[in-house]
């Protein structure tokens, strides 16, 4: 059966990731298009059909880091496991940021999410926003089925702004990328 790519490109489903290394919440992007009453110069009234952008959180797509207090509880200072099997082993390991390893766990479980919800085909086209280096981690973590689904990247936190600042870049990008 043929289908008309711009018919494929508007029933595709698009989510936006927006992350820090504290927290992530994943969002439907859709654009919803409703008639709105207008008057032209002779006063006429008519209707003119005008899209509106929204984004939706996705239930269950809110993910937060561990808080630091909770993770040293089954930690050491250097980052490893108390008490496991090979602790003897464990004085020759590198130190870590414990910073640096809780957000390594954000982005795993992020990457994780991502990868069911693309076998669930959940969503189609991906877009992600957060700062430049959970961006590059997110890269090295995302499965490559669902890299191939990312359609853009904006290298900014907006985790702490308000929808209407992330739809405005949102949709600059989303035209630089030509979806409609």
């Amino acid at each position: 059966m043929h289908h008309d790519p711009a018919q494929i490109i508007q029933s595709s489903i698009i989510w936006v990731l927006v992350a820090d290394g504290g927290r992530a919440q994943i969002y439907r992007y859709h654009k919803n298009k409703e008639m709105m009453p207008m008057h032209d110069s002779k006063r006429k009234p008519y209707e003119q059909e005008m899209g509106r952008h929204e984004l939706t959180p996705v239930p269950g797509m809110e993910l937060k880091a561990e808080s630091l207090s909770d993770f040293q509880v089954s930690h050491d200072g250097r980052g490893t496991l108390i008490g496991g099997q090979h602790s003897a082993h464990n004085t020759c390991e590198p130190h870590l940021d414990i910073h640096d390893e809780v957000k390594q766990n954000l982005v795993l479980a992020v990457a994780a999410k991502l990868k069911q919800a693309h076998m669930d085909k959940a969503f189609d086209r991906l877009v992600i926003a957060a700062p430049p280096k959970i961006l590059g981690a997110l890269r090295k973590m995302l499965d490559v089925t669902v890299l191939s689904c990312v359609i853009a990247e904006i290298d900014k936190d907006f985790t702490k702004d308000k929808n209407h600042t992330l739809l405005a870049h949102l949709q600059e990008t989303l035209i630089e990328a030509h979806v409609p």
